[in-house]
């Protein structure tokens, strides 16, 4: 902005030319030889340019910004001020350049900081330039490693590293990105075999599992596989690999897609349609004493949407006037949608009584076998008769999604899959809202819901302020995390893992039943005065327990890569040359220090890291390999390990 010195020198110059021209009089031409009056020219503010940053401004980190200047009258100083953003305490503000460090907060997305910088040229002309900031968040190691605990199948120190000085919203944007690594185009033929067997599916899951960059999405789906569940355990889907892995391939593909489409998805599936027993599901027929399979209809309602009850927002059951829960169905409502899935079989097939078997491809409805009748469903919605399988279908599911019961009967199942087993009735009604609405009008985005989850304050909330906060870690998921930061793998480059119920208690897509390995609500004696639930412990039985203790020792103690001479094929090793080196170079506190980083999130209590070096001590005249093997089967089986936080 010009000074007043020069206002005033512009006003004198404009009156003598005023003067000069004599309002048109003769005088002018009597003075033949008067000079004439020149314009002063007219003076210039500082011209400031703004240099972009060269990267992206983080909490915690220092960041210069800066500016060029120019003017004809040369620059006389820089004075720069903070108008907007975190307080900060400046110094060097009569520069071209401010170097300052973004506070660190709790804000998860980024603070965002405005500054002023007043450049003055030696006229004593002024130019001010406004420059916004955002400073990102950029996680710690702590923070870093308790995210990818809830978000992945276990993370590794070069998971760490990458996600440590990014933030949250970041790596997670970055997972949602990444395409679907799927398990089909793993699934291998046994040695020697025509057709893959359940093992092949097996081991095309470990592959993925351990190695495929898209972690979250894959977390994602082995919590879904245990909402819609199907198993091949004990039944005709054994002999169904490639449907086994299809169908998990679909729970991958819809991650974070719409919890709509997946649930047509899961419906249309033969491999549900086998497990539940509505494919080739028939109309009903009196003479033929045919009635159309309830299961499925049950199960749809019971356990993948709406649940038993019916549901306030954040959770808690609706109560009637005498105080009792309100069921949320009743028979009625089975046999409306028993009526809804018939007609329904294998694609491309023939003959409705010689079906296909084709157990990938989604299933075709036949319509001589769909029902006419009416269909009373949800909330009083009846489907007129004589409509078409599909338009019956689409309604039904529809019924279904848009019960007011699922954001919070799904919402809460997968904050406990991922975060914690018992979230507060304000967490689940949080993520309740984001299913029901993603902020753009649109129900059931999962990639929001997903994204919510792990991004709420109390999934963010410092380790220890909340009280009975996490959940116990699933044996296969402790697996996983071993082996990925392990480099776990056979000379065969497969992973055939038999027994796994009796080394784990479970088995990817293998559960006892619909109800999975575990309930949501499942509460052991001990937590029953609380009013907690641990749905992981329902497995945690004498033999279950005995079996993990032995797994863990003999893949850790018996199976180190680096000791082991021409290894059979398919035995699966562990290496442990990278421990091995932090110990022989930094030495045991170090090892101890990574091992807090990978796999506590930073948390380790002092308590439990002397007993780690208890354990050393009785091992150091054992090679370093092995002392390396018994402090990861310590760690493993510990109780500090167990409980993720």
């Amino acid at each position: 902005m010009a000074s007043n010195s020069y206002s005033y020198q512009l006003l004198f110059s404009a009156m003598l030319l005023l003067s000069a021209c004599g309002g048109g009089s003769d005088d002018s031409a009597s003075e033949p030889n008067s000079a004439p009056i020149t314009p002063q020219p007219t003076a210039q503010a500082p011209v400031v340019n703004v240099i972009p940053l060269a990267s992206p401004a983080r909490q915690g980190t220092a960041i210069t910004i800066s500016v060029t200047a120019s003017d004809a009258d040369g620059i006389k100083s820089y004075l720069w001020q903070q108008i907007a953003g975190p307080s900060l305490v400046l110094s060097k503000t009569d520069e071209a350049s401010l170097t300052f460090t973004p506070v660190v907060t709790d804000v998860i997305r980024s603070d965002q900081y405005s500054f002023r910088v007043q450049v003055t040229d030696n006229q004593g002309n002024s130019t001010n330039a406004d420059i916004d900031v955002e400073a990102k968040r950029a996680m710690t190691d702590k923070q870093a490693g308790r995210l990818l605990h809830q978000a992945t199948l276990g993370p590794t120190s070069a998971d760490l590293n990458h996600a440590t000085g990014i933030s949250e919203h970041e790596w997670i944007a970055q997972q949602i990105a990444l395409p679907a690594s799927l398990h089909s185009p793993l699934l291998e033929n046994y040695p020697g075999k025509d057709a893959p067997a359940q093992i092949n599916r097996l081991d095309a899951w470990w592959k993925a599992s351990l190695t495929a960059p898209d972690q979250l999405r894959q977390r994602v789906a082995f919590a879904l596989s245990e909402i819609f569940v199907v198993s091949d355990a004990n039944n005709a889907l054994k002999s169904e690999p490639e449907g086994m892995t299809g169908y998990y391939d679909l729970l991958l593909q819809h991650a974070f897609g719409n919890y709509r489409d997946l649930l047509e998805a899961v419906t249309l599936s033969p491999v549900m349609g086998s497990y539940l027993s509505h494919l080739g599901n028939e109309k009903a027929n009196t003479e033929l004493n045919i009635r159309p399979d309830e299961n499925f209809a049950r199960e749809v309602m019971q356990l993948f949407t709406i649940g038993l009850k019916q549901l306030n927002l954040d959770g808690s059951p609706i109560l009637s006037s005498t105080g009792e829960p309100i069921a949320s169905y009743s028979q009625t409502e089975i046999e409306g949608f028993a009526h809804v899935f018939t007609g329904w079989t294998f694609a491309a097939s023939a003959r409705w009584n010689r079906p296909s078997r084709n157990f990938v491809l989604p299933m075709e409805p036949w319509e001589d076998f769909h029902s006419q009748e009416e269909k009373s469903l949800l909330n009083g919605t009846v489907l007129a008769g004589g409509q078409a399988a599909k338009q019956d279908l689409t309604q039904a599911l529809d019924n279904l999604f848009d019960h007011p019961n699922v954001g919070p009967f799904i919402g809460q199942q997968l904050i406990q899959r991922l975060v914690t087993s018992n979230p507060s009735p304000q967490y689940i009604q949080r993520i309740a809202q984001v299913f029901n609405d993603n902020g753009q009008g649109v129900r059931g985005d999962l990639g929001a819901t997903i994204s919510a989850i792990l991004l709420d304050d109390e999934a963010r909330q410092t380790i220890g302020s909340l009280q009975y906060f996490g959940k116990i870690r699933e044996p296969l998921l402790r697996t996983t995390h071993l082996w990925r930061e392990l480099n776990a793998a056979s000379p065969s480059g497969r992973y055939f893992t038999w027994s796994l119920d009796d080394s784990h208690g479970q088995t990817p897509l293998g559960s006892p039943s619909v109800f999975n390995f575990f309930r949501p609500d499942y509460q052991s004696a001990d937590l029953l005065p609380l009013d907690l639930v641990a749905p992981e412990l329902q497995i945690a039985n004498d033999a279950a327990l005995i079996g993990q203790f032995n797994s863990q020792y003999g893949g850790l103690v018996w199976n180190i890569k680096e000791l082991s001479q021409n290894p059979s094929e398919n035995r699966i090793m562990v290496s442990l040359q990278t421990h091995v080196d932090i110990l022989q170079q930094q030495g045991l506190e170090a090892l101890l220090n990574h091992y807090d980083r990978v796999y506590f999130s930073s948390s380790m209590t002092a308590e439990f890291k002397e007993r780690l070096r208890q354990i050393h001590d009785i091992w150091k005249s054992s090679s370093q390999y092995q002392q390396v093997a018994y402090l990861l089967f310590t760690i493993t089986i510990s109780p500090d390990y167990l409980v993720q936080y």
